[in-house]
């Protein structure tokens, strides 16, 4: 499937709704042999170091597995330019630096016992051997965890949600997915959470974590990202790939465009060239003031217009991913 001008990625996880990356084209297709598990910690992104988030991985289907039914696992290949490829998969590197390593296996386009293979695609999965797998647990004690972790790049069960929405939009079965999720939106609901609005204020102390760590911490500083944005800001692929993969602020270089009207310090949502949703952000400066300075490279307004103090529009610890 490689051809001489592309390289395909396969993405099971996040990777499905966020890419975060340019790429000249998308379908669904499935690997045979593997299962995607809720085995893999998170500290880096849903999760701390004290209370690790729960996200996906694959683990292989074993050899002497007597139950006559093969794996299957569904998602999304990418198809991305030969010349695009090196620095892609870098970021990519660094943003599935928590465990993830890089493999090649066959897609397929068709169910069926004898299908022949479209071809290998890029895959990162974290092995068994990582130090953050977290390995198997009832689905009770993977929806609680996911339900209470919150790491810097938000809520565990936006990560959940925004996956189970995935695999229900592509209509394809994933039954480890869809009853941790069925868990998950019975806690929401016993606490009053909606995840229509997002609101979070009904997340207690208690639901977090039996003892204060980071994530009582990130919980404050998260519940402002979970209002309603009074603004958008569209942004290009560089700055996409800049937040999304290597957890950067948004420079003004990188705005192509804005709507709506704010003050300083509001909440706003940055949308892809696609008009898919990124990321949220708390601004440094008000929607006027952005307004000047749309596109432009730090040297041209930084300290050198009035009020000007900060670099960034938005600083890399003020946003959370979508």
């Amino acid at each position: 499937m490689c051809e001489d001008m592309f390289v395909y990625l396969f993405g099971y996880g996040s990777l499905m709704w966020r890419p975060g990356f340019p790429y000249s084209r998308k379908f669904n297709a499935y690997i045979k042999g593997w299962k995607r598990v809720f085995y893999q910690g998170s500290t880096d992104h849903r999760g701390t170091v004290e209370n690790p988030g729960r996200v996906v991985t694959l683990i292989k289907q074993p050899e002497d597995d007597k139950s006559n039914e093969v794996w299957i696992t569904w998602g999304s290949v990418y198809s991305i330019s030969d010349d695009a490829a090196m620095p892609i998969l870098k970021n990519l590197d660094y943003r599935e630096k928590g465990g993830y390593e890089r493999h090649e296996l066959d897609v397929f386009l068709e169910e069926g016992e004898d299908v022949e293979p479209y071809g290998k695609a890029i895959v990162y999965l974290a092995t068994t051997e990582n130090l953050e797998f977290l390995g198997e647990d009832t689905s009770e004690n993977i929806a609680n965890q996911i339900f209470r972790s919150i790491g810097p790049s938000g809520r565990n069960i936006d990560y959940l949600l925004k996956l189970a929405n995935s695999l229900h939009d592509m209509g394809v079965t994933d039954k480890h997915v869809f009853e941790i999720e069925r868990l998950v939106l019975g806690l929401m609901s016993q606490h009053k959470i909606n995840h229509h609005n997002e609101t979070i204020e009904n997340i207690t102390d208690s639901l977090l974590s039996s003892s204060p760590d980071k994530s009582l911490e990130l919980l404050n500083q998260h519940k402002r990202f979970y209002s309603k944005p009074l603004g958008q800001l569209w942004i290009d692929d560089g700055a996409v790939q800049a937040i999304s993969q290597r957890a950067k602020s948004l420079l003004p270089v990188g705005i192509v465009k804005m709507v709506g009207e704010f003050p300083k310090d509001s909440l706003v949502t940055l949308l892809d060239i696609n008009s898919s949703q990124i990321s949220r952000g708390i601004t440094n400066y008000s929607s006027d003031e952005i307004n000047t300075i749309i596109g432009k490279q730090s040297k041209d307004y930084f300290n050198t217009l009035s009020g000007f103090t900060k670099e960034a529009v938005i600083d890399h610890n003020n946003l959370i991913l979508l």
